[in-house]
């Protein structure tokens, strides 16, 4: 029972339980922490500390700056159960300091990045529009946040482009629902389907990774993709991982 009190004690605290939901999108300094949350650096190194004790983060050093990260394969459920505890029920909460300022210079980051394992930022956005107006996806809303499932033709357009759609049904994890996205303030699709739509669009050479950070290239427009079957697309997943 002795052992479980650090993480409920780690859990138990809603700033604590942002800083993780922050993480699972990717790893950060206490400086974006700061930044992403409008909290002061000490406040946020504190908390830390208290999440490293109960292995919930880890740090690692490069030089003088330190970054903190979980393991997103590992705490993934606990991730997504945040981002259903921590949604807003109604008007999404205003941009950060740090999201501000890369939506105000359109950064690369602004407009693809991975967000835990699906696909963020503008074009991630794009993406669900896209996915909703063609009825590839129909809205079914439950709790707080909305849920997603495919249509018939949505399942077979899907799986056309190489979507790995069985494994997103077998996942042990929620299927799609509309994760709120750090810069666009509107949804994009998070989930088991969230994660094989990304895979997907890596495997096409449609978005590439950038080592060693969340940023995401993009080299075709999605609406190519959706529009044309994924055999006309060059594979580039092996070239850019990180």
């Amino acid at each position: 029972m002795q052992a479980f009190l650090p993480l409920t004690r780690a859990l138990a605290d809603k700033t604590r339980l942002r800083i993780l939901e922050s993480l699972c999108n990717g790893a950060a300094t206490v400086n974006d922490l700061a930044a992403q949350l409008d909290l002061p650096q000490p406040r946020i190194s504190s908390h830390l500390a208290l999440l490293r004790r109960s292995g919930l983060v880890s740090m690692h050093a490069q030089g003088r700056q330190h970054t903190y990260q979980v393991d997103a394969r590992r705490v993934g459920a606990l991730c997504e159960t945040l981002q259903a505890f921590l949604a807003p029920a109604a008007a999404a909460p205003p941009r950060s300091s740090q999201a501000a300022r890369e939506v105000r210079h359109n950064s690369a980051l602004r407009q693809g990045r991975s967000c835990y394992d699906h696909l963020a930022g503008v074009v991630g956005v794009q993406l669900l529009d896209a996915l909703l107006r063609r009825g590839w996806l129909d809205v079914q809303q439950a709790g707080t946040r909305q849920q997603y499932r495919l249509t018939p033709t949505g399942e077979q357009e899907l799986q056309a482009r190489g979507v790995a759609l069985a494994q997103a049904y077998t996942a042990r994890r929620q299927f799609a629902y509309g994760c709120l996205d750090w810069t666009e303030r509107r949804v994009h699709v998070g989930g088991a389907l969230g994660a094989v739509l990304l895979e997907a669009l890596l495997h096409a050479g449609v978005v590439t990774r950038q080592p060693g950070i969340r940023t995401l290239q993009v080299h075709v427009p999605l609406s190519s993709w959706l529009d044309r079957p994924a055999a006309t697309f060059q594979d580039r997943s092996n070239t850019s991982q990180p």
